[in-house]
């Protein structure tokens, strides 16, 4: 503890007394210490002064260390569920990066991504993360490529876009296959099966639901199980092969509920999915009572519309 308060009393006199630079760099590393604690408005206020210092510097300033400041205010805004003013920062850092040629123009353009797709904002989101995947830069691993791929194949999702969202997603699963990655290969497989179901193609929608949920058995992998079975109920409804959905969709049900905190919207939604079903069998009653049920946890959760 010592040690810490003697290295944040020098630190605090680089800022009293130190100019340009190097009060600068004091600002940052004492707001990167603040940040880590969690103190994320004391960590903002150190990087909007900081920022201030290099403004005042005009052109003598280093355009990489500014663009690293506006990151960091995006981390601390980010922080703060402030996400619009998050992304203008983001959005700065990534023009500066850009003019002098950063490495890390890459992940600033997909955190500017992320900050507008939690305002969601997901027009501008999507053309962010489109605009990442068009720029030749050294941090665009395979990896990266098959995250910024996946964060395309949602933003196209949130549009309703579901063939923009399988193609991204079928992208991301040839990257992440690439680098032996089978569970995120996996939870491609159930987005892609998700998007074909939109499209109305059961085949196709079942295809890849069946390769999630062979690989959710082999690795008994819970929320793996929960989705691929759901991603099968789903594509055998489409297809018009209720009793074998219902199967999925009760043996998903009973995972989820297996949870000691379920996600309840996945819960309403798969028995809606459930009463469908048999409504469409006839069971009408039986319909009527689990959408009966359902209203206590819908007015307490809110009804979620989205495919879960």
């Amino acid at each position: 503890m010592e040690q810490f308060d003697k290295r944040e009393k020098e630190l605090w006199t680089r800022v009293s007394k130190g100019e340009g630079e190097e009060k600068a760099s004091a600002l940052m590393e004492l707001g990167h210490d603040a940040f880590h604690k969690g103190n994320h408005l004391e960590a903002l206020a150190m990087g909007e002064t900081a920022l201030q210092v290099y403004e005042s510097m005009g052109a003598v300033a280093s355009t990489v260390a500014v663009g690293y400041v506006y990151q960091s205010i995006g981390w601390s805004l980010k922080a703060l569920e402030r996400f619009e003013e998050a992304a203008q920062a983001a959005h700065r850092a990534a023009q500066l990066y850009k003019e002098n040629g950063s490495p890390d123009l890459f992940r600033a353009l997909n955190e500017e991504g992320d900050y507008w797709y939690a305002a969601k904002n997901w027009e501008k989101s999507l053309e962010i993360y489109l605009q990442a995947l068009t720029e030749v830069n050294p941090d665009r691993s395979n990896k990266n490529l098959a995250y910024t791929h996946g964060n395309c194949g949602f933003a196209y999702a949130r549009l309703k876009n579901w063939q923009g969202s399988a193609t991204h997603f079928i992208a991301a699963r040839e990257y992440f296959a690439e680098i032996k990655n089978p569970v995120q290969v996996a939870f491609c497989d159930e987005e892609i099966s998700l998007a074909y179901f939109n499209l109305g193609n059961g085949l196709e929608a079942l295809f890849y639901a069946q390769k999630a949920l062979d690989f959710a058995e082999s690795a008994q992998a819970i929320y793996r199980l929960i989705y691929a079975n759901g991603r099968m109920g789903l594509a055998k409804k489409l297809l018009g092969e209720y009793e074998s959905a219902l199967e999925h969709f009760e043996t998903s049900l009973g995972y989820l509920r297996s949870e000691r905190e379920p996600y309840w919207p996945a819960l309403i939604q798969i028995q809606h999915h459930i009463a469908d079903l048999y409504e469409l069998q006839g069971l009408t009653e039986e319909a009527i009572e689990i959408r009966r049920r359902l209203v206590v946890l819908e007015e307490t959760i809110g009804e979620n519309s989205e495919e879960e």
